[in-house]
């Protein structure tokens, strides 16, 4: 080990390789020796932090969650006490049990700041899902080490990574040759918008616990000229606990006592410059009684500027809701087969208790190619959250569809070019869901369609049907005996019933499907998917409609479903056949090809490599190749396409990812 160590790339070694690359040897092995016995561990974290407004615009007021501070005064802190518990060494929760805070209406600026206060240092990544931890052993291929000593037990560790990435930190560590534990860590690095720099002490006083005895975070953001400076000053060792009952206090008197340390200087100046306005807003107000215009102005700026541009959130007593900012790029998205589309997402609940409640969390989108409004109104009712039973009724639409069959039947009444009027297809569908097993949930339901042609009239003339109406029972397994080590089965059952609420579509439909996730070292993804369906029975051949097999019409982003789905396949096609096999396979790293390219690949986050195929009922096999690339501004994607092993066409898609982690 010691051998492939000192041959390894990258390390420079001081002046005795052997015990140089022992100080690497053991760092990579410390957390593996200390993973497991953190459990239950509790800690109290007190965080202050501050906020400075250096420069700003009237685009300060677009970004989500700067609303608050994009005009008045200046700078701002925050001081919150927090009850940490962990799961393991680099797993744990946090619950505010007291704050104060000095932005209007406490509202919440920056969280992602949150994110950088607790490295995980030995971990995989430092913090959830991105920046690849120097001191973990699979990441080593992307850093240059240089090992100095200071002592004959503490040696300097300087990293930095072998090319400009946004995954990547550089930095130094001092760290304990015996044990491998990292004593103290500074790092710097740039991630969605946000440059930092972390200081942070390690707990010296317990072998089991891999966590910062204090840490510092400064940052700074910048964007079209606004310059936002933020630190944060972590304490995790504090000695008051708090009764678990204390929870989202806000009391400023309370925090004196919890403090840990005293405030810097520009803490107390914002404590006392809030008090001043306080003091001044109060005598105004007893002198003064004429300014109802001014307040209603206020009230404007404050309550629905702030939600045009920043999620709504409102919570009484058992009920809560939440709406999607009305204006926010986040929701727009562009594919060259389907152009333009916005959505926006609506969440409403209302607690009976703790194991009974009710969700209505309807999504709305427009397609301006299509000009098409599309809709899903799911409400449920969950009777049992710990075998995910509920019930629940869902509206919607789908694409405008027609069908091979129906263009030929009437085309050769009418004539060849006899332009058929598409069809509008709603549909109503209730279900109940329970997990019977560990590892089956049995779902059953029905389902209505009601397809209605856009020119009603017409298809009377010609003596077509103008709508047609499907009603049918269904029954749907779930299948995770690996749980989430393995691929997750599905299987589908649909039998629609003639007659049944005037339906005129008599059918028998299969779908089965299975898809699987592997998370692989280094932040990297496999996604694989494949699934086929068909029918044993249709009494016309008008109108197939699969439900694993169907366009995706509302915006979507890298994380929901780009993999599984195709991007360039017409959507007609959906429709016109009685099966169809398809397969998904995607591959996703964060260091993939182009973030080796300088410049370009510093500011790409994730990379990822797609293969689709397809082969339906009257035509030649189908496949797509596509390759996209995340940043913290978009999403992009370049897809191809073939159809029988010949070039169809080319197509890309983007969404926009500006801010989707604030």
């Amino acid at each position: 080990m010691l051998g492939m160590l000192i041959s390894m790339p990258g390390i420079c070694f001081s002046r005795d390789t052997s015990v140089d690359s022992l100080v690497l040897f053991r760092i990579w092995n410390y957390a593996k020796e200390h993973r497991l016995v953190t459990n239950g561990v509790q800690r109290n974290v007190y965080v202050a932090c501050t906020f400075k407004t250096n420069r700003r615009n009237p685009t300060l007021f677009l970004v989500p969650t700067m609303y608050s501070i994009a005009k008045g005064e200046r700078q701002f802190v925050v001081e919150s006490y927090y009850k940490m518990k962990f799961r393991d060494a680099f797993q744990y929760d946090l619950s505010r049990q007291v704050f104060s805070s000095t932005i209007p209406h406490n509202r919440t600026v920056m969280p992602t700041m949150l994110q950088y206060m607790t490295p995980n240092l030995y971990d995989e990544t430092l913090y959830p899902d991105k920046m690849l931890s120097p001191f973990y052993y699979g990441n080593r291929f992307f850093y240059k080490y240089r090992i100095i000593p200071i002592t004959n037990s503490l040696f300097i560790v300087r990293f930095r990574p072998r090319t400009n990435n946004t995954q990547l930190v550089k930095g130094r560590a001092f760290v304990d040759l015996e044990s491998g534990r990292i004593n103290s860590v500074s790092f710097e690095g740039e991630f969605d918008m946000i440059s930092f720099n972390v200081t942070a002490a390690m707990d010296m006083t317990a072998e089991n616990i891999v966590l910062p005895d204090r840490c510092v975070t400064e940052a700074k953001f910048k964007f079209l000229g606004n310059n936002i400076s933020a630190m944060t000053r972590a304490f995790y060792n504090c000695p008051t606990t708090l009764p678990d009952s204390v929870e989202n206090v806000e009391d400023l008197e309370m925090m004196k006592t919890l403090r840990p340390t005293p405030l810097t200087l520009q803490e107390e100046e914002i404590y006392d410059q809030e008090q001043r306005k306080n003091e001044e807003k109060t005598i105004n107000a007893e002198a003064d009684t004429t300014e109802h215009h001014s307040s209603i102005v206020d009230f404007l700026w404050e309550k629905i500027g702030y939600n045009l541009i920043n999620s709504t959130y409102a919570d009484a007593g058992p009920a809560s809701m939440r709406i999607s900012p009305l204006f926010n790029p986040l929701y727009f998205s562009y594919s060259g087969n389907r152009g333009f589309a916005y959505k926006l997402d609506i969440g409403l609940q209302y607690n009976f208790n703790t194991h009974r409640y009710l969700t209505l969390n309807p999504k709305m989108g427009y397609n301006f190619k299509q000009k098409m409004f599309y809709y899903i109104t799911p409400l449920r009712m969950t009777y049992n959250p710990k075998r995910n039973g509920y019930a629940e009724i869902t509206w919607a639409n789908g694409n405008r569809i027609n069908h091979a069959s129906l263009v030929e039947d009437i085309q050769a009444k009418m004539g060849p070019n006899f332009e058929v009027p598409e069809f509008r297809d709603e549909y109503v569908q209730l279900v109940n869901n329970v997990e019977a097993f560990d590892w089956v949930e049995i779902m059953t339901g029905l389902v209505y369609h009601l397809r209605r042609s856009k020119d009603r009239d017409l298809m009377r003339s010609i003596g077509f049907p103008d709508e047609y109406r499907s009603f049918a029972p269904l029954l749907t397994l779930h299948f995770k005996p690996w749980q989430d080590r393995g691929p997750t089965l599905t299987a589908n059952y649909e039998r629609g019933m003639k007659g049944a609420f005037q339906s005129n579509l008599d059918y028998e439909r299969w779908e089965f499907d299975m898809s699987y996730k592997q998370k692989l070292k280094t932040m990297r993804l496999l996604n694989m998917r494949v699934g086929t369906g068909f029918y044993t029975q249709r009494s016309t051949d008008y109108f197939v409609d699969f439900a694993n097999f169907r366009d995706n019409n509302l915006a979507t982003g890298w994380d929901d479903d780009w993999t599984g789905q195709f991007q360039l396949l017409d959507s007609r096609w959906y429709n016109e056949s009685n099966y169809y096999l398809r397969g998904h396979l995607s591959f996703e790293s964060p260091l993939l090809a182009l973030t080796w390219i300088p410049l370009i690949g510093r500011i790409v986050e994730t990379e990822r490599l797609y293969l689709s195929a397809l082969s339906i009922e009257h035509h030649r096999a189908y496949y797509e190749l596509g390759y996209g690339f995340k940043t913290r501004y978009l999403s992009t994607g370049f897809f191809a396409n073939f159809l029988g092993g010949r070039h169809q066409g080319f197509g890309c898609k983007f969404t926009i990812e500006l801010f989707r982690r604030w």
